[in-house]
């Protein structure tokens, strides 16, 4: 735990000051032994297994051997130590089997956090020291535009806009950037589809996707022609048409340009209504000379090698092979323009590194990329990673794929998902919510239901799509964790807002353990960011509204009084807060009712 993130939590900090103090009268006078930092303190403290244990653990096992003492023996030592110093977090500690355990003294614990929470600081204080803070390129969402957009392009999508929220809330400077891919032989085929096959008007409306379906017609109609008298000119025409391409002229090129701003009205439409905005965006298309000219220069620099008339670099001393960047005919490869993709990355001093969202399947490519650039001259390089996830697949276990028009297009279902909310959650409201309520409301609880579904489970796991499943109001879902959220607003609409600088009684086991859960999510939300895994955040957010339900169950605020009734209200409100910020992290909006 970073030094910024225990600074930042009370309780913790409470408990690190007073081992501090313990470790250094135990060791008083000892030869070769050292305090332990607060740093050192940080990083071994642990949660127990079960919450009647305490709240937090500390391991004394790698002391015993320095200090020549039974780990059990430590841990009561320094827990009688402690149990002398002024105290406010922590209500006891006890020694058990060589852990520290501390449990928390709810009533102070609990106004900290509400007082931090009226202030705001428990969201907006540092949660890492200003050394640590990096200003980070986080790359995703690359669509290739002539193709149709389907769900599982959704993954790539909502888990780069949610690591780039909760590292930008870890306190990075994050610049969001997409990378459509406006050129290849998908284009080509779907082009010349257009030009000698297609005998129809164009269409007025829903072009992109009519684009997708072209691309389909294409592939299939090249597919057929194989082995004929006609695959030879067809590839002469493709070939033709990617020359006009690449050279900028001709009618191919100026059907490219009209097609291309089809898909890419469509894509910022889909971005629009998912919340997602960019601060930069490149293409492939204006990468592609830039990338053979960089080559060259660092050819003539003697940073690649020439073999066979390619020019490449050989990187089998770090295991990764011979990576080609132009062929013997001049032309790159897809490396090669994401070469030149990084060095615009770079062409900001103040860049430390880039991240790219990217399909696992394209690991080996990003290995040889981030190595080359490093040995060229970009040393920014050796701290970039890429963040890489599983498919999106269909019920049947198939993956979604664009060629196949399996599955829902994007906007089919965005319509499909609206419709089905409405109908079977909204209905029942109209004529006491308005029309554009009962519409706005449809579209959160979609989009909820959507990016859950893609961030609940690891990066590295698979995600099977089903509709129903996935807009469950119970259960691991979306639309579950904003109806927390909704039920907790209604019961402050209903109960009233509690007040400030009343005493704080807590005193159920339910109501401690959602004011533990509570005091967690910047610890969650600073795991997240360091190990880039938006899922860390999605469970912690699925236990809180797990404990709430809990408390809501055994304790009542309608019959509480005084002191009682305001903590408890104090904890509803704590809790729409923290699942309303963490939601917004996963860039998912919280309705104030559903």
């Amino acid at each position: 735990m970073a030094e910024g993130i225990w600074n930042f939590d009370p309780f913790r900090r409470e408990i690190i000051t007073l081992i501090s103090e313990a470790f250094a009268e135990l060791v008083a006078g000892a030869e070769n032994i050292q305090a332990l930092s607060g740093d050192q303190i940080a990083a071994l403290l642990t949660v127990p297994p079960e919450f009647s244990l305490g709240q937090c653990a500390f391991p004394c096992f790698s002391f015993a051997k320095s200090l020549r003492k039974a780990p059990p023996l430590i841990a009561q030592d320094l827990a009688a130590r402690i149990m002398t110093k002024n105290r406010t977090m922590i209500e006891k500690v006890d020694a058990v089997a060589g852990y520290l355990n501390f449990h928390q003294n709810a009533a102070s614990v609990g106004g900290a956090l509400f007082g931090r929470m009226t202030s705001s600081s428990f969201f907006t204080g540092e949660k890492i020291a200003a050394p640590l803070r990096e200003k980070i390129v986080v790359e995703y969402s690359q669509p290739n535009t002539h193709k149709a957009l389907h769900v599982g392009h959704l993954r790539c999508l909502v888990l780069g806009d949610a690591v780039c929220r909760i590292l930008a809330y870890a306190g990075h400077d994050v610049v969001k950037a997409t990378y459509p891919g406006d050129l290849g032989a998908h284009i080509a085929k779907t082009l010349w589809y257009m030009q000698n096959k297609y005998k129809d008007a164009l269409p007025a409306s829903n072009r992109a996707d009519w684009l997708g379906d072209i691309y389909a017609l294409a592939d299939e109609a090249i597919k057929k022609d194989t082995g004929t008298e006609n695959e030879a000119g067809n590839r002469a025409l493709i070939t033709d048409i990617l020359r006009q391409l690449q050279n900028k002229s001709g009618p191919a090129y100026d059907l490219w340009k009209e097609t291309r701003e089809w898909s890419l009205d469509q894509l910022k439409s889909v971005y629009s209504w998912l919340g997602v905005d960019f601060d930069a965006w490149f293409f492939e298309s204006e990468c592609d000379e830039p990338s053979r000219e960089l080559v060259r220069q660092k050819f003539k620099e003697g940073r690649f090698i020439q073999d066979q008339g390619a020019i490449g670099i050989d990187l089998s001393p770090w295991k990764l092979g011979f990576a080609m960047f132009l062929k013997s005919d001049g032309n790159g490869l897809y490396i090669t323009k994401d070469l030149e993709l990084l060095r615009r990355k770079f062409a900001d001093p103040k860049v430390t590194s880039s991240i790219v969202v990217v399909d696992q399947r394209q690991k080996l490519h990003f290995q040889q990329l981030y190595k080359t650039a490093e040995l060229i001259g970009y040393p920014q390089a050796s701290k970039s990673s890429t963040l890489l996830y599983e498919t999106v697949n269909t019920a049947d276990g198939k993956a979604f794929s664009s060629r196949s028009m399996n599955g829902l297009r994007l906007l089919e279902l965005r319509t499909a998902m609206e419709q089905k909310v409405t109908h079977d959650y909204l209905e029942r409201y109209r004529g006491n919510w308005s029309d554009s309520e009962i519409a706005e409301t449809a579209k959160q609880v979609t989009i909820g239901a959507l990016k859950y579904g893609m961030l609940r489970v690891d990066n590295s796991t698979q995600v099977t799509f089903v509709l129903e499943e996935w807009l469950k109001l119970d259960g691991d879902t979306g639309p579950y964790l904003q109806y927390m959220h909704a039920r907790c607003c209604n019961i402050l609409e209903k109960q009233g807002r509690p007040a400030d600088g009343a005493g704080i009684v807590l005193d159920a086991d339910e109501e401690r353990i959602l004011l533990f859960h509570l005091t967690r999510f910047n610890e969650f939300a600073h795991q997240s960011a360091q190990q880039q895994r938006p899922s860390v955040i999605s469970g912690y957010l699925f236990d809180l509204a797990k404990a709430f339900n809990r408390f809501y169950e055994a304790c009542s605020i309608r019959t509480a009084e005084g002191d009682l009734r305001n903590s408890r209200l104090k904890l509803v409100e704590a809790s729409a807060r923290i699942m309303k910020e963490g939601l917004a992290l996963l860039g998912i909006p919280a309705p104030s009712r559903m």
